[in-house]
């Protein structure tokens, strides 16, 4: 099945709602206007990054954002992977992302399983991943630092999907956060690590487990970093077919599900994995 993917690479301001929602609506207006298909946007797309001090932005889901993105969805008839926003349930955080169709129904949500540094503080963990069915196939979600783990791909692949969306907030110095001391800093390369990694795994993703992968990174500065940007999709036999620079950008992308089922009989690489203990 041919299907036209737009990936919206945006700038984020950070607690900043209502200006977000207003970029969001742009991208899914030129969405429309240029015949696509599906869109997504990026991890923590309508406020940035949260903590314990402002954790009163989280919502429940259904909410308030999921209702907006609902309508807009059956408004201008895309299917929409809501980026993500953190999901408040109970006296529990999650980053989350929802997948939305075109008639503006929920067909699913995901929680992230894999949360980075500092958010480990706030956010608790999803344990499980998800395909849900679309009639453009299955379709798998993942978030940001779930993509360091090759094993969250490849079980939602095991299950079907056919094309995985990963919405990402992802800086240039995330390199960083983990390490407590400026002597440990200073040893870490002074190169572009953060786009190498990205650009190195998203193409494995897609070639190991023979499926579409699209990769939304946020754009524009972020406290004293900037984003990574490099938001891309990656097919079966290609690897990279589209690649965004640093800055604000609707990626758009026509992709054939068809490939993944070619690649799947030439390498059976999904096969051999499920014979695997």
């Amino acid at each position: 099945m041919k299907i036209k993917v737009c990936a919206a690479q945006m700038d984020i301001i950070p607690l900043n709602v209502e200006a977000n929602l207003k970029k969001a609506r742009s991208f899914l207006e030129h969405a429309y206007k240029e015949g696509c298909d599906i869109i997504c946007f990026p991890e923590l797309f309508l406020t940035g990054p949260l903590g314990k001090g402002n954790l009163k932005y989280a919502e429940e889901i259904p909410g308030c954002h999921t209702e907006r993105f609902c309508k807009l969805a059956r408004e201008y008839g895309l299917h929409v992977v809501m980026g993500t926003i953190v999901e408040r349930e109970g006296t529990k955080h999650f980053n989350t992302s929802t997948l939305i169709d075109d008639s503006g129904e929920i067909l699913g949500k995901y929680r992230k399983i894999k949360p980075w540094a500092d958010e480990r503080l706030y956010i608790d963990k999803g344990d499980k991943t998800f395909v849900f069915k679309t009639k453009f196939g299955k379709i798998g979600l993942e978030i940001c630092w779930d993509l360091a783990f090759p094993e969250i791909t490849k079980q939602m692949a095991l299950n079907g999907a056919k094309i995985v969306f990963c919405p990402s907030f992802w800086l240039f110095d995330s390199k960083y956060d983990n390490l407590k001391s400026e002597r440990d800093k200073r040893k870490v390369p002074e190169i572009d690590t953060e786009s190498i990694f990205i650009d190195a795994c998203i193409p494995a993703r897609a070639i190991e487990n023979e499926i579409v992968f699209v990769y939304v990174n946020g754009s524009g500065k972020f406290k004293n970093d900037k984003l990574v940007g490099h938001t891309q999709i990656a097919i079966p036999f290609y690897g990279r077919i589209a690649l965004a620079g640093e800055n604000n950008e609707l990626l758009i992308k026509g992709v054939d599900t068809n490939l993944t089922n070619l690649a799947e009989k030439v390498y059976k690489t999904k096969k051999d994995s499920s014979n695997i203990a």
